[in-house]
């Protein structure tokens, strides 16, 4: 994306942590539900970020401290463009000058 692109997007994303009223956030009904958001200014949508994890391995601590390493595959889908919250993280609510 050249220069002249990216300030135009800049003036176009809104303040705040989710995508209401941003013009490049769009729904793809041809995907399952809560992996069908898409992000224009991105160029990527639920489903690339969930696929770009879906091999790797976190580390996670349950109630009794005991650790266990889950494949991000076997969770439910991370991303939550589908629920319009930002992936971009452009001027999100801690952006804001108070």
């Amino acid at each position: 994306m050249n220069a002249f692109k990216r300030l135009i997007s800049w003036f176009l994303i809104p303040i705040g942590d989710y995508c209401d009223k941003c013009p490049f956030h769009f729904i793809d009904s041809s995907k399952p539900s809560q992996e069908n958001g898409y992000c224009s200014y991105l160029g990527k949508g639920d489903w690339d970020f969930n696929e770009a994890v879906k091999d790797k391995y976190t580390e996670v601590t349950f109630g009794d401290g005991r650790k266990e390493m889950i494949k991000y595959g076997d969770l439910p889908p991370g991303s939550l463009l589908w629920d319009g919250c930002k992936e971009c993280n452009k001027k999100i609510e801690s952006w804001r000058i108070k």
